[in-house]
């Protein structure tokens, strides 16, 4: 992980290191597959209010836009569609005075659309995001490896392309276990598309575990291996191959020419 939990970050460093807007909730650096949501704690002014649920564990979060009904427009897109653009999403809580602690990288779970009031107190739709911790789905999704690791590589790869968007008219209950079924789907579909067989270099998988074949996946978009991403933007690698994409002076060049083996018809 990019960022130590719990720790005090500068939002200026933050925005020196990686760019992205320094006037926004909701930040998009442009060459990074980064999405930093600064909460400044400060939002029930505008009718709603961020923050975490003990009720279902999940962090809750209103999109930008101070007047008017909000829209799937800027940061509010660009979180909709995390998931599928590859791009992965910090939050930071505000401390004051430019100071945020790391809180957790997150995964969306869904969104609702809910009645508020604007900077004019004019009534307008709010956009709700329900996000959970990263870690939290990826521990549980395990729960579903005896169910997926059964299912034909055709079964893997419905589940794993689901629209990870999930739009409203489920529980979050629902969602959460989508999300936790959809991720197991695409570890399992990642692994039996390779065939035992490392996707950059092409050998046979340098030894087994008691699972199977020992690969480890790796994306080729985000800046981090976990969480979900669409199948074609995640390989199988052998160790070898995931240690050159990440740390080789030539990865760059590396994740180029095996998307370009991708690409090929």
């Amino acid at each position: 992980m990019l960022f130590e939990k719990n720790k005090v970050y500068r939002c200026s460093f933050i925005h020196d290191q990686y760019g992205g807007s320094r006037q926004r909730g909701i930040s998009t650096p442009n060459k990074h597959k980064l999405i930093f949501i600064f909460d400044s704690g400060m939002d029930q002014e505008f009718g709603y209010k961020n923050g975490w649920s003990e009720e279902d564990g999940l962090f809750y979060y209103s999109g930008e836009g101070q007047e008017g009904n909000q829209t799937f427009s800027f940061g509010n897109k660009a979180l909709l569609h995390h998931i599928e653009n590859g791009e992965d999403v910090y939050l930071f809580e505000s401390l004051g005075k430019g100071n945020y602690h790391f809180v957790d990288q997150l995964v969306l779970i869904g969104y609702d659309i809910q009645f508020g009031i604007d900077k004019h107190q004019n009534q307008r739709e709010v956009i709700v995001f329900a996000f959970e911790p990263l870690h939290v789905v990826q521990e549980e999704s395990h729960e579903y490896a005896t169910t997926m690791r059964y299912k034909s590589i055709e079964e893997l790869e419905q589940i794993a392309n689901r629209d990870p968007k999930r739009a409203t008219g489920l529980s979050m209950s629902i969602r959460k276990c989508q999300v936790r079924e959809q991720t197991a789907a695409l570890y399992y579909y990642v692994l039996a598309r390779a065939n035992n067989h490392c996707e950059a270099c092409g050998q046979a998988a340098p030894f087994d575990t008691e699972q199977g074949p020992y690969l480890e996946l790796y994306s080729l978009y985000k800046e981090s291996d976990e969480g979900l991403a669409l199948p074609e933007q995640v390989i199988a690698t052998c160790p070898n191959c995931h240690a050159r994409l990440r740390k080789s002076k030539d990865r760059a060049l590396y994740r180029e020419k095996i998307i370009q083996q991708i690409l090929q018809p």
